[in-house]
Order: structure tokens, then sequence, then C-alpha cells
């Protein structure tokens, strides 16, 4: 090494004095080139050992380091030379690793899409403040095998976290977390029972929970004192820790609702009309109306392009243009059904309505008897109801008829509806 060195250092300084005017007649062209050649294959191998001497030094760092690091899987499925490269890599950034964008330590929603590339995910969370820099944390979760691994799913993050906690919450399948689907179209009840089918918490506690907590989400303003939750727990695929809280959960789920749905609803919202059976007259929906309308249509429609004529429907039957044949009320079996609650008998929530249970069934929520709305959501509707709500179809409709295969059959009037039932069946 020695002999190495002196050699190395000896082809620097004729390649120094080379460069010196008086001094190039006195240096053979043969002898500086092969000064530059060594000087090049010692550059060469400077920075072989440095690479190779750093990734010792980060394997031991890995090998070593504290919580929360552990928990993180070491998945080297990489060429000696890559992993080696990527080790140096990530010793030069320690820095990085462990530090976090902030001290705040309120948890933030973030959404992995189905097919979302780990380079894309990493730039969102440089984007959104969680990580100090996205390619560092790209080159890391390649380093451990993660980027092969991402599942889609909605995370819990906070800018407290580093690099190593943030990677930790993002792989699926860790062992303080459960994969928790919730479907649109349920209402909280069901919420609580899948809750506590996954051996979460008890049904009976989420419940009262989501019945009674505040929360000072501006879009949560609209809603009559006393009102549950309802409507807002929006539906998507979760990872929940296993000693997860009501209060975590619904945490969730409104922040969710927060970067899913309210943007959607507040950017489109204004100039919005409805009719007001109480003062005779139109006047702005609220975004708690929204959610009320989105919530009966996510509980009759079953194909997407169908959902804004539904709207449509909804929307006419509260128009005071067709009073005589609606009488301004919404007509909807899906709230006779969540005024009905639960069947023991066919383990429901959602039982068919019965003949003549639109006029015998007590509650607010009867919209064969009540005009207007209902005083509240039925179920957590899905993006797809929200945005048929603020973009319906423009027709005369009035009646809808299912057909049996998911979809509708629509009529303008009554004899028509009939003639639909009759074709279709009842």
């Amino acid at each position: 090494i020695k002999i190495a060195a002196f050699t190395w250092i000896a082809a620097i300084a004729i390649v120094i004095l080379a460069e010196v005017r008086w001094l190039q007649r006195l240096i053979p062209d043969a002898l500086r080139n092969l000064a530059r050649l060594v000087v090049l294959v010692g550059a060469i191998g400077v920075l072989t050992v440095s690479a190779l001497f750093g990734s010792r030094i980060m394997l031991a760092y890995l090998a070593e380091r504290p919580e929360p690091s552990e928990g993180v899987k070491l998945d080297l499925d990489l060429s000696s030379v890559d992993a080696a490269l990527l080790s140096f890599y990530l010793s030069m950034h320690q820095d990085e690793l462990n530090a976090t964008p902030s001290d705040d330590p309120t948890p933030v929603t973030f959404v992995v899409e189905p097919g979302e590339t780990a380079a894309t995910v990493a730039a969102r969370l440089e984007e959104e403040g969680l990580v100090v820099d996205g390619e560092v944390f790209r080159r890391f979760m390649t380093y451990h095998g993660l980027d092969t691994s991402l599942e889609a799913g909605t995370y819990t993050l906070r800018a407290n976290m580093t690099m190593h906690e943030i990677a930790q919450a993002l792989q699926h399948g860790g062992s303080n977390a459960v994969t928790v689907t919730i479907p649109e179209g349920w209402r909280l009840e069901q919420v609580a029972w899948l809750l506590e089918q996954q051996g979460l918490m008890r049904g009976d506690d989420f419940i009262a929970y989501a019945r009674t907590a505040q929360y000072d989400y501006p879009w949560l303003a609209d809603r009559p004192p006393g009102a549950s939750l309802e409507g807002f727990l929006f539906p998507d695929t979760y990872e929940l820790a296993k000693d997860a809280t009501p209060a975590d959960v619904v945490d969730l789920m409104l922040a969710n609702f927060n970067v899913r749905a309210a943007p959607e609803i507040e950017s489109r919202l204004g100039g919005r009309q409805i009719f007001d059976v109480k003062t005779g007259s139109y006047r702005p929906m609220t975004l708690y109306e929204v959610v009320i309308l989105a919530s009966i249509i996510e509980r009759e429609a079953v194909l997407d392009e169908e959902r804004p004529i539904i709207a449509s429907v909804y929307y006419n039957r509260m128009d005071p243009a067709y009073v005589d044949e609606t009488a301004l009320r919404l007509s909807s079996d899906p709230t006779i059904q969540y005024a009905k609650g639960f069947d023991a008998t066919t383990g429901s929530w959602w039982n068919p309505m019965q003949p003549g249970e639109g006029l015998t069934i007590d509650s607010p929520y009867n919209t064969f008897k009540i005009q207007g709305l209902p005083p509240g959501p039925i179920c957590s509707p899905g993006l797809a109801s929200i945005l048929a709500v603020l973009e319906p179809a423009d027709t005369t409709y009035l009646y809808f008829h299912a057909i049996g295969d998911g979809s509708h059959v629509f009529a303008s009037t009554l004899e028509e509806h009939l003639q639909n039932q009759q074709q279709y069946g009842p």
C-alpha cells in the first residue's frame, strides 16, 4: 500500500511539473502519459476503496440502528455493486435519513394510489412536507426492497417522522398494521361491526365516539346540533394500528374526507341551489346537504354513469315546478331502510321496503312523508355520488325503476313509470 501510495503521489507530481512550461522539454511525453495513467488508476482505486469502506459503515449502521428503524425489513435484492453504491450514497445522507421536516405531530392522510411508483410516492412525500428529500427516500426504499412492495391504501403519517419511520408506516403487512376496507354505502353501525370483527375495538365504543365527537373542520359546521359523523367517515382502504382507538380511526377517516372529498365539494358548490320547503324559496345548498343527498344516491345507484341521472330525479322531485306530481317528497326507499334499522331475522341493516311502509313508518327519515331532504346522511357516500350531486344530469325525469342488472329505466311521467314497472316487473 505504501509503495502504491508513493507511486501515485510521484505520478501526480510529474503531471503537475509537466504543466510548467520551462520543464516540459525535460520530461518526455511517454513519461507524462504514464504518469497521467497512474493518476487515473489511482483515483479509481481510491473511489473503490471509499465505496467499500462506506458500505461497511452503512451496513454496520443499519445493523445497529435503534428504534424506530427496527421493523423496516432489509431485503438486498440488488447486485453487490448496486447495493454497495446505494449503501455508500445513503451513508453520505445520514442527516437526511434521520431528519424530520418539522416537529408538527398532526396526523396527515397520505394515499398511495394503485400502480403508483416509488419515485412518484417519494416525490409526493417531499411535496407534502413529509420527508426532507424525496430522492434520498426513493433510494432508501430501493435499498430496502420497499420500492417493489408498496401497497395502495391510505396511511397516517406525520411531519415529525424520520424516513425510517415513514418507510415502516408504508410497509404493507407490518406487525402492527391491519388493512381495513370500508365500502361505499355503509352506515356507521356497519363500520363499527367491521372494526370489531377485525379485533381492533368494541363496535359500541366506536359508535359512541362517532355520535358524540366534536371536530373543528369548517365543512362540519353545517351539521345541526347533536348530529353524528354519519356520512363523513370516508370509504376507503386504511392501514390501522392494532392498538388503534375509536378516536384514531375517526381522525383518519375525517382527515381522508378533508383531502379527498371536501376540496371537490367546495370547488363546485358555488351557485348550486336547492329549494327550501320551509321558506318556499331557493337558496344556496350547504355542504351538509350535498352529503345527505349523495348518501341517498349511493344507496340507489349501482352504475357510476347513472348517478348524475338519479341526482337529477331527486332535484326534480324537490322542484316546485313538479309539486303536483311529487309534493316535494323524495320518496326514496333507502331512507325507509335506514329508518327501519337492523333486522335480526335477515342479519342486515338494509332490508327491502315492504308495501305500505311509506305510510306507516314514523321517522324523520321517511321521505315518503316528509318534504325535502332527511335530517342527515344515511351512509358514507363515495366520491362518484358526491360529484353527481354537484354535477347532476339535465333531465325532466321524476321516476326510475330497477331492472335487475344494476341499471334503471327512467320516466318523466307516472304513466311511463307504470309502463316500465309492467314491462320489467315490480
